[in-house]
């Protein structure tokens, strides 16, 4: 499980890459918008420099939410 301030420094460089990126209205970094991205972010973004390392954030942070959850140790705000 990844530590707060790891979260923390992952979401705010993704969100820093994917500022001028095609991205769903009122986009930020929650669970909901790495989860797009992942999905669907490749349509409009994926010539976009930085494109790889926001993917790769939006993996890591997710399939470290999705790990916690089925693990037992995610703690719901």
């Amino acid at each position: 499980m990844l530590s707060i301030g790891t979260m923390c420094g992952l979401k705010t460089e993704f969100e820093d890459i994917v500022e001028s990126f095609s991205m769903p209205k009122g986009y930020g970094s929650d669970i909901n918008t790495l989860e797009w991205f992942v999905e669907n972010g490749h349509r409009s973004n994926s010539l976009r420099s930085g494109y790889e390392r926001a993917k790769e954030i939006a993996v890591i942070i997710t399939e470290d939410y999705y790990g916690a959850k089925e693990t037992g140790t995610w703690v719901s705000p």
